[in-house]
């Protein structure tokens, strides 16, 4: 209010729906499982670094199926951690 140096318009933040978790209903609440991101698009919570990465394994790991001739009509992947 007195024109200081702190930029208000960037301090927006966004929830967006996480469709990689279900959602789940505990003591009559619905609970939806969100990210939470930036107006810049920096990761505040710690799910969105896990989802971006699950992400960048899909890519890469389409890629080498295909580069190695076994995954020539693969449209996704998934990679389970610790199976």
């Amino acid at each position: 209010p007195n024109g200081g140096l702190r930029v208000t318009h960037s301090a927006a933040a966004f929830t967006t729906w996480d469709r990689t978790s279900a959602p789940f209903v505990l003591n009559k609440t619905l609970y939806i499982p969100c990210a939470f991101v930036t107006h810049f698009g920096k990761c505040i919570d710690e799910k969105t670094p896990l989802l971006r990465s699950m992400d960048a394994v899909k890519v890469q790991g389409l890629r080498l199926l295909k580069a190695v001739g076994l995954g020539k009509e693969a449209n996704t992947m998934h990679s389970y951690l610790g199976w």
